[in-house]
């Protein structure tokens, strides 16, 4: 079946030229396979061609045989060329806008994820408590190292409290001035010797232990009126799990309004997987925000988004965000 209606006569000449070329000499059948025409219709193709110049009629014995001549192929280089051209002449021209530069309101504070402080017009607003809920996955780990560097960068007094070892190592090789850390656990004298602003707990038995560090840190600090800190405390599931709603819900009331006092903002971090939904409400109350990583998809084609499910008399867009492990590892060594 012939169909030429989507072709303009000038692709046709260069079909045919084209079919001819590829073969030193070439019988008017294979011009008419090789076109995809009809043998009358690339008959009279040919013999305009051959007029032009275009293609040489050959006698070989009692048959007509085509060759290209070197116009023909001179003319199918350039047409093929002025195609490209007309092409990109109809392909549409995207004109980018700047985009506006993201609102920041006063009085927050930057999270070091910036499509977060997007979300939020600048950040956290100071003074919140904030609770972000995760499985546990690098993100969320390099979301918490991002908070923290931001206030390091920012100058600000910086509380780490974590009953895992290796993250307080890591962070204590990453972090030196203004940051203090709170390792609640048994090998934290081992591990960590002679630092001043390293506090080594002997665990999350005794909540009055936590609160007498976090106490004595708050009372050496020399900050001025107007100097706000911050705090991640990434020990709400392992309170959760020793001391269970009742106990967690009274010291967590307790620290973040001593924290609030000193002007800090909080962030806490809670696996609501390994806890019971009523515990886990009971928790989530307690804060000002909340913040929740959750995953969409499987398999390769699996990702990670944080949304904002509440920020408590604040206006924020509810969009979600995609966590990338690689673009929050760049934003590390901004």
């Amino acid at each position: 079946m012939y169909d030429d209606r989507r072709r303009a006569k000038y692709d046709i000449y260069a079909d045919i030229v084209e079919t001819v070329a590829k073969k030193d000499l070439c019988l008017l059948t294979k011009v008419s396979y090789g076109a995809n025409l009809p043998v009358d219709r690339a008959k009279t193709f040919l013999q305009l061609l051959v007029s032009h110049g275009f293609i040489r009629e050959v006698d070989v014995g009692d048959h007509k045989k085509y060759k290209a001549t070197r116009r023909g192929l001179e003319y199918v280089e350039t047409f093929r060329r002025m195609k490209k051209f007309f092409a990109a002449l109809e392909e549409p021209v995207i004109v980018e806008r700047p985009k506006p530069s993201p609102i920041a309101l006063p009085g927050r504070v930057k999270t070091g994820v910036p499509d977060l402080d997007s979300v939020l017009f600048g950040g956290i607003p100071e003074n919140y408590a904030v609770i972000l809920t995760s499985p546990s996955c690098d993100e969320k780990d390099l979301l918490v190292k991002r908070f923290l560097h931001s206030g390091i960068s920012d100058d600000q007094v910086v509380f780490y409290v974590t009953a895992d070892i290796s993250k307080a190592t890591m962070l204590t090789k990453e972090f030196l001035l203004n940051f203090y850390l709170f390792v609640c656990s048994p090998q934290a004298g081992e591990v960590f010797k002679g630092s001043s602003t390293v506090f080594k707990l002997k665990g999350l038995e005794n909540l009055t232990e936590v609160n007498i560090a976090l106490d004595s840190a708050l009372r050496s600090l020399n900050t001025s009126p107007g100097r706000h800190g911050r705090v991640c405390l990434d020990i709400v599931s392992d309170i959760l799990l020793q001391h269970h709603a009742v106990n967690t819900r009274r010291w967590l009331s307790g620290v973040i309004q001593e924290l609030k006092a000193k002007e800090f903002t909080t962030l806490a971090v809670m696996n609501p997987y390994m806890h019971p939904s009523e515990e886990v409400q009971a928790v989530l109350g307690l804060f000002d925000g909340e913040l929740d990583i959750y995953e969409k998809g499987s398999g390769e084609d699996s990702a990670k988004y944080l949304r904002i499910r509440r920020m408590l008399g604040q206006t924020y867009q509810e969009n979600p965000i995609v966590l990338g492990k690689d673009s929050l590892r760049k934003q590390g060594t901004s």
